[in-house]
């Protein structure tokens, strides 16, 4: 796997060690590794992206598998020894899982990580990654991101719908969320930043970031490791 030297985020303390690095992929945003400790939960955030993910359990062989998008922040439960690697694809990126699971035959599944070959796995449709793009610039609505692209709406969730399971309303809002969450610590007051991220007052944006996040703009703007997590490459 080639990445590069950039390190995005480091975090190390008595439960585990996780870190990220920028991805030369074509496919990817970035490549991270976790090693648990000790027993723990971590958090995980909705970021818009499915990674591929190779699991090492502790005296036994590596498994390999793709995580779902998310709606909501939910904690994942791991076991001291327990190691694993990711590769964060881009936002729409098809996964062909039975060329993969045909190239690994044989193979340990961490030499996925050993490979140029993953982006032969992957598809990344041009138009839909410009739609993707699009409606996370902070266009005020879906209606006015399909008319910046020259398309009808009904085309726009056709295309969105077809290539990631989700209706560019979905994109539209996580977009927002995590837009809004990554500027709190820059701006002076919730409401200003409720205005800036383009919600329609304060408890809508509240009522957003409880729905993507468990948690209230004003809890998240003190959580220094929740905005480390979104701070960390992803859509929007």
């Amino acid at each position: 796997m080639q990445i590069g030297t950039c390190r995005v985020n480091s975090l190390e303390d008595e439960r585990y060690t996780y870190s990220t690095q920028e991805s030369l992929l074509n496919s990817a945003l970035a490549q991270w590794a976790f090693e648990s400790l000790q027993n723990c939960e971590t958090s995980v955030l909705p970021d818009g992206c499915c990674d591929i993910i190779v699991r090492q359990h502790t005296n036994r062989d590596s498994t390999w598998f793709v995580s779902d998008l998310s709606h909501s922040a939910y904690r994942v439960s791991t076991s001291a020894g327990i190691r694993m690697r990711g590769v964060r694809l881009y936002p729409g990126v098809q996964i062909r899982h039975a060329e993969i699971n045909s190239w690994l035959y044989g193979r340990n599944p961490a030499d996925l990580f050993e490979s140029d070959q993953l982006d032969e796995f992957c598809v990344r449709s041009e138009n839909l990654s410009s739609a993707l793009e699009c409606i996370a610039s902070g266009m005020p609505s879906v209606l006015a991101v399909a008319k910046e692209l020259g398309i009808s709406l009904r085309t726009l969730e056709r295309c969105v719908k077809s290539g990631t399971g989700e209706s560019p309303y979905y994109w539209f809002s996580l977009a927002r969320a995590r837009r809004a969450g990554r500027s709190l610590e820059k701006t002076g007051g919730l409401s200003v930043a409720a205005f800036e991220a383009g919600f329609a007052d304060q408890s809508h944006m509240t009522r957003e970031m409880r729905k993507w996040f468990k948690c209230t703009p004003a809890q998240l703007k003190i959580d220094k490791h929740l905005l480390g997590i979104l701070a960390e490459p992803g859509y929007g």
